[in-house]
């Protein structure tokens, strides 16, 4: 669904490189129950977040100084495109040393000292073991797709383009054992993974050589290529692979999922700095929400500190992709306000952490 182009937008946003994390704040509870019921005394959670431990309450209709306006209605819309610019992922991404995202923006320019190379090895429980170059792979069974990256305990999320040639095209070539169940993609640094074979087909798991049309090069040891797929958690996303090994487990491992207090993420674009606007102007909110396995069916809007909700439906939306939503409003009041923004699921999961952002109308 295209958007349309407002009077007045609330950030300087490029439709096709979207940022993350620009004016937004969590300041929600992660139990749904809380968020909800308002009792007449604050309501409050801890979660950790690294090595801190943070608190959050509702403020109190007393405490808070902004505007309110209940059941605020508006023109909404929403479509599943756009990315984030690499130097912006990677960056983010910075405390996770082991996974994809994590690699820095400098390691995919060729200008930087790195080449390509993509060769792995393959080996396991295979009756023999080879090595491949993925390279002359692409040309037949190349593949592209949109695919998000989000953080297992964490807030950061994105979404890329990405280009490489599906696991199954290397599974095929190898002669499997019985039994082969588990299949791990080593990175040059030792680390590696194990996931459900069956899984990593079933996803379509790319080892991907080029992210949002830049060719990935390597500066040491390890080939260029990443794994990726999608609905998973970005610590599967091994980078610099030089070994894919097939094996037959006693015990198929487990898929770990998004740590239900960062579950159903939602982020808003717009940059608080710049959100002065005039009574009666038009204004866009944008932003992005993504929950890494379940649809997103509706994105919420709250101006009076949760007391009221504006529900809009992303009829059609897939799991596989995040939310891109823009929302456009009018007040006819001067004051400071407030916008909450969260996300529903089609499991019904509600964003434990919601986003806010604070405007003014002169």
């Amino acid at each position: 669904m295209p958007f349309t182009t407002p009077k007045k937008i609330a950030a300087g946003v490029v439709s096709s490189a979207l940022l993350l994390f620009g004016g937004a704040t969590a300041i929600a509870s992660p139990l749904q129950s809380q968020t909800d019921a308002r009792a007449d005394e604050p309501q409050t959670t801890t979660h950790t977040v690294g090595d801190r431990e943070i608190i959050s309450r509702w403020m109190g209709d007393e405490e808070s100084p902004y505007t309110k306006v209940a059941n605020v209605q508006g023109i909404f819309a929403f479509n599943q495109e756009g990315t984030t610019p690499n130097d912006e992922l990677f960056n983010i991404f910075g405390a996770t040393l082991t996974s994809m995202c994590s690699k820095p923006a400098a390691d995919l320019a060729a200008e930087q000292g790195g080449v390509a190379n993509y060769y792995v090895n393959v080996g396991g429980n295979i009756k023999k073991n080879f090595t491949v170059n993925v390279e002359d792979l692409s040309e037949d069974v190349g593949d592209q797709a949109l695919m998000a990256c989000s953080c297992a305990t964490g807030s950061p999320f994105g979404q890329v383009a990405v280009m490489g040639v599906p696991l199954s095209a290397v599974v095929e070539m190898a002669d499997l054992e019985d039994g082969v169940n588990t299949v791990t993609a080593f990175g040059a640094d030792g680390f590696g993974q194990p996931l459900p074979l069956e899984y990593a087909l079933e996803k379509n798991a790319l080892l991907v050589y080029q992210v949002n049309g830049q060719e990935l090069a390597t500066t040491g040891e390890g080939s260029s290529l990443q794994l990726f797929m999608p609905e998973t958690v970005a610590r599967y996303f091994t980078r610099s692979i030089v070994e894919i090994e097939l094996t037959a487990q006693e015990q198929v491992p487990d898929v770990q999922a998004v740590d239900p207090t960062y579950r159903n993420k939602v982020n808003i674009l717009n940059s608080a700095e710049e959100c002065l606007f005039k009574v009666g102007d038009e204004i866009t909110f944008e932003g992005v929400a993504d929950d890494l396995g379940s649809p997103i069916t509706a994105i919420e809007f709250s101006f009076d500190n949760g007391a009221t909700w504006t529900s809009c439906e992303t009829a059609g939306a897939t799991a596989d992709k995040w939310v891109n939503w823009q929302f456009t409003t009018t007040f006819g009041e001067a004051g400071d306000y407030r916008m909450t923004v969260r996300a529903k699921t089609a499991d019904g999961m509600v964003s434990p952490l919601e986003a806010t952002l604070a405007f003014e109308v002169a």
